[in-house]
């Protein structure tokens, strides 16, 4: 569950090799996110990785009604192919508040560590109230990617992600994201676990 956040984190920011867009303009939308950065160009996994952000929360986000859909796609040959679901990581669905719970951490936001020690007053649990926060230059570090999964560590990849709340049935947050990996193995030395 760390690493799964760990990439999410990294999935958030904005830089050159990484572009995020908005696709929501519905009224109810949940969260925005501004002045974004990353360190690498392009994200190396495993590695370190500094990113800074600020978040605007523009609704209260509590309760079990949140899903967040994930649909991750990677550039094979001339296309790009869906990376499945395997074991909660890849094109998955996530009942939001239980992805963002912090039950892992115990400090004042359940945040990981690196993010309560260079932002504390960063929330990273649900409830989330309105407001706008700015998390600090954090470095985390990504973790090796494990036998078939490095595979996955290099790359051109594109993800949609959605949060819908499901008291409405209405898409409540919509972003559409390109990024570009790099790795220490690459192509059949990766699916052999080199």
């Amino acid at each position: 569950m760390y690493s799964l956040l760990s990439l999410i984190c990294c999935f958030t920011f904005s830089y050159a090799s990484l572009q995020i867009r908005d696709c929501n303009n519905s009224p109810n939308k949940i969260i925005h996110f501004e002045n974004a950065h990353l360190s690498a160009d392009p994200v190396h996994i495993p590695g370190p990785e500094t990113g800074d952000v600020d978040v605007q929360i523009l609704q209260p986000v509590s309760g079990n009604h949140y899903t967040l859909s994930a649909h991750i796609a990677k550039k094979i040959l001339f296309g790009y192919v869906e990376v499945p679901c395997i074991s909660g990581v890849g094109s998955c669905d996530y009942e939001l508040c239980d992805l963002l719970s912090g039950k892992n951490w115990n400090n004042t936001h359940h945040c990981p560590p690196e993010i309560d020690a260079s932002s504390p007053d960063f929330p990273c649990s649900c409830p989330f109230q309105p407001g706008t926060y700015h998390l600090n230059p954090t470095t985390f570090i990504i973790p090796e990617l494990a036998g078939l999964w490095k595979f996955l560590a290099s790359g051109d990849y594109k993800a949609h992600a959605t949060v819908t709340d499901r008291n409405t049935g209405e898409v409540v947050g919509c972003y559409d994201l390109q990024i570009k990996t790099e790795a220490d193995c690459s192509g059949f030395g990766c699916l052999i676990g080199r």
